[in-house]
């Protein structure tokens, strides 16, 4: 959800037009929740996305539940970490990136850092908008309480923006 609203945020601080429709599971804390995000330059008519672009998954779950909803020709940035995607990708026409997200925000620190690693990836991906302006977003978001997570976020999405470059270098 923190991912959705940075998104949101940098591509309105753009500019552009977005909403966010979260939904959270019953649990709230540690249960499964997603978002749906539509960016466009005219007016939205609504939020929820029902064959999207791009997907963004962080765990098997959310692979199992939203994978088969990404239209043809789509981006895929999968947390390989936690979810397997078996040969899911060779079956359709989509393009899978994957990012050993967790794994690697364990690595620098902080688990909860491995949504900003996913972003940092599929902004290098798709670019939505300007890495400078999600890290404006960055700040804005965890101003306060959370400024002391402030920098530990801006390596993941630089971590994130080279392990897309390296995982597109590699195909």
């Amino acid at each position: 959800l923190t991912l959705g609203k940075l998104l949101c945020t940098a591509v309105m601080n753009e500019g552009k037009q977005t909403s966010y429709l979260p939904s959270y599971g019953s649990e709230v804390r540690g249960g499964t929740a997603n978002c749906h995000v539509v960016i466009s330059s005219s007016q939205i008519f609504s939020p929820y996305v029902d064959d999207p672009h791009w997907i963004i998954i962080l765990n098997q779950l959310s692979f199992e539940r939203f994978g088969d909803c990404l239209r043809p020709g789509g981006l895929a940035v999968l947390n390989t970490s936690l979810a397997e995607p078996g040969d899911w990708a060779d079956t359709r026409d989509v393009t899978l990136l994957p990012i050993p997200a967790t794994e690697t925000a364990v690595e620098m620190g902080s688990i909860v850092v491995a949504n900003v690693l996913m972003l940092g990836a599929f902004l290098r991906a798709c670019r939505v908008c300007e890495a400078e302006t999600v890290r404006e977003a960055i700040g804005e978001l965890l101003s306060g309480r959370k400024s002391d997570q402030i920098e530990i976020n801006l390596q993941a999405l630089e971590t994130g923006m080279q392990l897309a470059a390296e995982a597109v270098s590699k195909t």
